[in-house]
């Protein structure tokens, strides 16, 4: 405010000034100025002369200044009209010289008629051309846009088939993987074409050709709580997803019509998988889609529906083995998964064949640090016979990630008529090749072989 009332107390003076000046100098449009501030100030005071004559002098000099503002304004005005049209006549002027030096063939003006035509016609092809470009450009705007509202509309439907409610989770919750490259072209239901045995036949003519990563093996999938009892009969799939591809890996897979009865919460799930060893490098997934086969006791309910997370190796310090367990809560159930996490994992594929006699037994694994069982072959399952040709033994699950400086363990147990015969065999494991083994185990004789391979993308 205060600023404001110093310029226009400035501008004043200013127009006083040249008030001033204009009227020593015998401006006749200064003087007629004056004149009418006078008459205006007159007027303004009632004609009384002598009264208030400081007043009806601050009101002249007002009146004087207004004039003189309105003054100024219209010689500006009048003069910006006089350049504009003088610059009109000179353009015309240069335009008839042009047109009768044409007229008289003088090749300058020729030349110069060219000269100018060509850059006419040269600003009017810019004038299409930035046209073009800007329609283009536009084109290309709208089209960028439209993609990605596209992309957006498409992922917020992935992200939509992903996401779920459950009080267990505490409300809104992911029950699949979304830490992925493209939300919306993940196909979450692609199984993992990545076969075990991948470098068991490649030469390593020493360490620094190859490189070993961590690993994990699922040992156990149980249903730690349920909310209604047991009995149940589940069906479902549990997989695992890994650092080679994320995509699935099958550790539990049954119809409805196959489903498993599970009795309490001791008892695991009858793991199938994984059919190759899962890396540990960034996390590992496991998802669990469970769910309890109706009856005329129970309808259709789901189970189990979420996913936890095993720590990739870039979060967590690796200085031997370790046994590590994790829970979902979700539904009508905890599920418990315990898992051993490998430490410079290579990967064993097992295989055994009856090659005379008849087998009915169980057949487990584990490590020499981590003694938790993998179950490999159960007798409830199948009964083996040779015949006059090797069969052989039907594997729920063929392989095993092991630390490379420690041992696999094989126990084999044949259940005969005298009582239960049991072998154990150590294996050392190796990054490639194979080991092969004959053995007797009760009436029985065994052939083991055990596939080596290293773990990588």
């Amino acid at each position: 405010m205060a600023d404001a009332a110093v310029r226009a107390k400035r501008v004043d003076q200013m127009y006083r000034e040249i008030a001033r000046k204009r009227l020593e100098a015998g401006d006749p449009n200064a003087i007629r100025a004056a004149a009418a501030a006078a008459a205006a100030a007159e007027e303004g005071s009632g004609g009384c002369g002598g009264c208030g004559g400081g007043s009806g002098s601050g009101l002249f000099m007002a009146n004087l200044v207004a004039s003189m503002r309105i003054l100024v304004r219209k010689e500006l005005l009048e003069a910006e009209a006089e350049g504009t049209a003088r610059a009109e006549r000179v353009g015309q002027m240069y335009r008839e010289i042009a047109r009768k030096r044409l007229e008289a063939g003088d090749p300058d003006a020729i030349r110069a008629a060219a000269a100018a035509a060509e850059e006419e016609e040269e600003e009017e092809e810019l004038e299409e051309d930035e046209e073009e470009l800007e329609e283009e450009a536009a084109v290309w705007e709208m089209t960028r846009l439209l993609k990605l509202e596209k992309d957006e509309a498409r992922y917020r439907e992935a992200k939509d088939r992903i996401l779920d409610y459950d009080s267990k989770q505490g409300g809104v919750y992911y029950t699949r993987i979304y830490h992925v490259h493209d939300l919306a072209s993940f196909d979450h239901d692609e199984e993992s074409p990545i076969p075990p045995m991948r470098f068991t036949d490649v030469v390593y003519k020493n360490k620094n050709d190859y490189e070993l990563c961590e690993a994990v093996n699922i040992l156990s999938v149980k249903i730690g709580s349920l909310d209604i009892e047991f009995p149940v009969h589940v069906y479902g799939t549990v997989i695992a997803r890994d650092s080679l591809d994320k995509k699935c890996v099958y550790l539990f897979r049954r119809d409805r019509e196959e489903a498993q009865t599970i009795n309490s919460k001791d008892e695991s799930l009858i793991l199938t998988g994984p059919k190759r060893g899962l890396a540990l490098i960034s996390n590992t997934y496991v998802e669990t889609n469970l769910i309890i086969k109706g009856d005329e006791r129970q309808e259709e309910r789901q189970l189990s529906k979420g996913i936890l997370t095993i720590r990739g190796i870039e979060r967590r310090v690796l200085t031997k083995c370790e046994l590590e367990s994790s829970s979902l809560a979700t539904r009508l159930s905890t599920v418990d998964v315990m898992y051993g996490v490998v430490k410079d994992a290579v990967e064993a594929t097992i295989s055994i064949e009856v090659l005379s006699g008849d087998f009915f037994g169980e057949i487990t694994a584990c490590t020499s640090s981590i003694k938790e069982k993998l179950v490999l072959h159960d007798r409830l399952a199948y009964i083996t016979s040779s015949g006059k040709i090797a069969q052989i033994i039907p594997l729920l699950r063929s392989v095993v990630a092991v630390y490379v400086k420690e041992m696999l363990l094989l126990t084999i147990v044949a259940h005969t008529e005298y009582g239960e015969v049991t072998r154990c065999i150590d294996i050392t494991p190796k990054v490639n090749g194979s080991y092969i083994d004959e053995l007797s185990v009760g009436i029985a004789v065994l052939r083991v072989k055990v596939v080596w391979s290293i773990i990588d993308f």
